[in-house]
């Protein structure tokens, strides 16, 4: 067995297949968030939001929208989009998400049950690695919906908790995991589109700015990518399991 030092385990202790085995790629999915590529992709992300909440972009876009909706004939647009409100919701997608990675781990067999399981897990944890920060941003950037207040989208810190689509982020979430499991140009391009349609939607629906909107699905992209960084990473960086007489904890190996 390979220790590291006298009493820490290493990754190649660990089953591939075990439950310490999720704890170890969620570990990684974490380290591959706040690694410095993602960081500059939410900076860069954030930056752009800022833009379009503290200049007219935001209120132009939903002015232009209030009125092809109920002016423009466009109404019929906002009811077809209707139902992928359901996917930027918790309650249905998380169990759906859930509910195809046991699949995945009950019925191996099962035709295409190892690419449905994989989806699975990878949405739970994109969620799990992208949620956490994305509520936290809500509040810290504390712009309100349409309609809400005199500031509109503007950034007020934690004065409220609308600065980032919560819908937008989910919704997007299942789409971006297929489409990084994907290599098929044309189904990957699909999906990074049906991505967007959350949204979309909630800007339609006027429940939130351009710039939420955008944020939410920035957010989820950069988790998804996280993730799939952890599937196919050179394992190179490993978290590990610190198991002493006295302690347990965590620690970060780096391999060269």
């Amino acid at each position: 067995m390979d220790v590291v030092g006298e009493n820490y385990l290493s990754l190649d202790d660990i089953p591939p297949d075990g439950d310490e085995s999720l704890l170890l790629r969620i570990g990684h999915d974490h380290l591959n968030y706040y690694s410095t590529r993602s960081v500059l992709l939410l900076g860069a992300g954030f930056g752009a939001a800022s833009l379009m909440a503290h200049t007219s972009l935001d209120e132009d876009v939903y002015a232009e929208v209030h009125w092809s909706v109920w002016h423009g004939g466009h109404r019929d647009w906002r009811e077809r989009l209707r139902p992928t409100k359901c996917l930027g919701d918790g309650r249905f997608a998380l169990p759906v998400f859930a509910g195809a990675w046991l699949a995945g781990e009950l019925l191996e067999e099962a035709p295409f049950a190892d690419v449905v399981g994989d989806w699975g897990e990878r949405s739970l944890r994109t969620v799990l690695v992208g949620g956490p920060p994305m509520l936290l941003m809500q509040r810290a950037t504390g712009a309100s919906r349409p309609g809400e207040s005199d500031s509109g989208s503007q950034w007020r810190p934690f004065q409220d908790s609308n600065g980032v689509s919560g819908h937008a982020f989910v919704g997007a979430v299942p789409f971006l995991c297929a489409a990084k499991m994907t290599d098929e140009m044309p189904f990957k391009a699909a999906f990074y589109a049906a991505s967007l349609l959350p949204g979309v939607q909630r800007i339609m629906g006027e429940k939130h700015y351009l710039s939420q909107a955008f944020l939410g699905w920035t957010m989820a992209y950069v988790a998804a990518t996280a993730v799939d960084r952890t599937e196919h990473a050179d394992r190179n960086v490993s978290v590990l399991p610190l198991i002493g007489d006295d302690e347990v904890g965590a620690a970060v190996e780096y391999r060269w």
